[in-house]
């Protein structure tokens, strides 16, 4: 569980709180508060039913998040990433809109170096 990126979250993204508790049935003023306590005090010292909105709408946002994937600028249909972000990689996640995974990273680096020595032929 990455707080970091909780707090990061919070302060630059509470937006994706917000959508997740609308996504789950739940206050989404209920989860934000939840999670501002839970980044400032921790998991444990949540109620039962703090963790119950915790791990139903805050959780998978900070643990085990899984790759968005790379799509060549050419490609019709989204491809779907397999790899779980890496948790020291999740707050660059949210303070870049989104992040790959370093399998995608690589991809995306090469088809921009492919471009670019196109281009510059």
């Amino acid at each position: 569980m990455n707080l970091e990126a909780l707090k990061e979250i919070i302060k630059n993204n509470v937006e994706i709180l917000e959508t997740s508790a609308r996504e789950n049935k739940a206050n989404e003023d209920t989860v934000v508060g939840i999670a501002k306590f839970a980044a400032s005090n921790g998991y444990e010292k949540l109620s039962e039913p703090q963790k119950y909105h915790f791990d139903n709408c805050i959780r998978n946002l900070i643990e085990d998040v899984q790759c968005s994937g790379y799509n060549h600028e050419f490609e019709e249909m989204p491809r779907e990433c397999p790899n779980v972000l890496d948790d020291d990689d999740l707050v660059e996640f949210y303070q870049n809109d989104g992040k790959y995974c370093e399998s995608c990273e690589a991809q995306a680096s090469t088809d921009a170096h492919s471009k670019e020595s196109f281009f510059r032929d």
